[in-house]
């Protein structure tokens, strides 16, 4: 590792790899250093617990047509699945009749509908307040809804739902996006087990302390996430200025986590891929991703609250609570059937702290806010700062080719 450059880029998760293409094609001298042992971030593939890739976190090709990932997995060969998607909906006895799921649909999108109409007026509200009360589909929406954005809608601001690009394409990536994304950057040279303590930004030349020894640079772009910020990880001297604290205060790190449960035989003969939703009274934030890709495995998706309580107790507590549930929906036989299973800890992992981010009711443009560098040598970077792609890999990676254009200004 050298000891001068002329910028470190803090974190090898995709705005950070994406960023180091973009600074190297630039002609910039570069650092990249990452705390864990392996690059990708919160974009993870398991291959081995399963003979199967199982993505930890991210998993599908949000706004597909406009993810610079669809064109990566085109060059690289990894497959996706463009199949449209199917949803099942359990009322605790049994399923519903496509009527009535035909109805819930309706409802989601009318209420999705009255959130953005929300933000696009302006109106930084709780996206709570687009359920009409009188809507008997209101409790599942509440369930959906935080299971996209990983915290319910009493607490996630309008501004969010409304930005957000959507382009109705969320293919999930078969080989695995967490794969991809490595894939994609293995060009990239990164100094791993490499941890951050301090970025001095005071003096002449900025001084990034890591556990591998200091590096002297002209810029350093930070990707970790916002829990890693908020948690002080990284030490600032001075000290972040009240504008960039204030725009952290107005975010916070979502919870969504995992349990791959595989199959001896597929339990959902004659119904092809779909996702389990859960409507029940007192029914968890979670749902089933049941025969992903044609494959005998359903994976519990946790959401919100209950995923960050449920897992902060330790991976059995989250595989038992899975299969109870799923034995809910399936038979208490179908505990017979489960081979192997695996859970997450993105809430528990030093190193994330929480899936992705949320803007908070009032948040205004806290995301744009911390994506402002400060004197031209401390930019940041990540899911985070991405006004229309937040919580995606693809919004990270577009943060990170921005911040190295503001960079080249800057050094310029």
């Amino acid at each position: 590792m050298q000891s001068t450059c002329d910028l470190v880029i803090v974190g090898a998760g995709a705005a950070g790899l994406a960023a180091a293409r973009a600074a190297r094609d630039a002609g910039l001298n570069i650092e990249v250093v990452e705390a864990s042992s392996r690059i990708g971030g919160r974009a993870f593939t398991d291959s081995t617990t399963f003979g199967t890739a199982f993505d930890l976190g991210c998993q599908w090709l949000h706004a597909a047509s406009i993810n610079p990932y669809t064109k990566a997995a085109d060059r690289l060969g990894f497959r996706y699945r463009k199949d449209p998607f199917r949803y099942r909906i359990h009322d605790g006895t049994w399923w519903l009749n496509d009527s009535l799921v035909e109805q819930f649909g309706t409802s989601l999108a009318a209420t999705y509908d009255r959130v953005a109409a929300l933000g696009d007026a302006g109106e930084d509200v709780p996206a709570a307040r687009a359920i009409d009360p009188a809507d008997p589909w209101g409790a599942l929406f509440r369930r959906a809804y935080t299971g996209y954005m990983a915290w319910p809608p009493e607490e996630v601001s309008t501004y969010d739902t409304a930005r957000f690009r959507f382009t109705d394409e969320d293919w999930p990536v078969e080989d695995g996006y967490g794969a991809l994304v490595a894939a994609d950057g293995a060009d990239i040279e990164v100094n791993l087990d490499c941890p951050v303590k301090s970025i001095d930004w005071g003096s002449d030349e900025v001084m990034v302390g890591t556990a591998k020894g200091m590096i002297f640079c002209r810029a350093v772009l930070v990707t970790v996430s916002v829990g890693v910020l908020q948690a002080e990880r990284i030490k600032f001297f001075p000290l972040l200025p009240e504008a960039k604290l204030g725009a952290l205060s107005r975010l916070r790190m979502g919870h969504a986590e995992k349990v791959g449960l595989s199959l001896k035989r597929d339990i959902f003969a004659g119904v092809g891929p779909h996702f389990a939703m859960l409507n029940w009274e007192g029914a968890p934030t979670a749902g089933f991703v049941c025969k992903p890709f044609d494959r005998q495995m359903a994976i519990l998706f946790a959401s919100g609250p209950f995923a960050r309580d449920l897992f902060a107790q330790g991976a059995d507590a989250a595989i038992a609570e899975a299969k109870a549930l799923l034995a809910k929906v399936c038979g208490a036989d179908v505990l017979k059937e489960i081979t192997t299973a695996k859970a997450t800890g993105w809430g528990t992992d030093p190193l994330h702290l929480g899936a992705y981010s949320v803007l908070s009711p009032g948040g205004g443009e806290a995301r744009a806010e911390l994506a402002q560098p400060i004197d031209d040598r401390l930019f940041f970077a990540g899911e985070a700062t991405s006004p229309d792609g937040f919580s995606t890999a693809h919004g990270a990676y577009n943060s990170g080719v921005a911040a190295i254009d503001a960079i080249k200004r800057a050094l310029a």
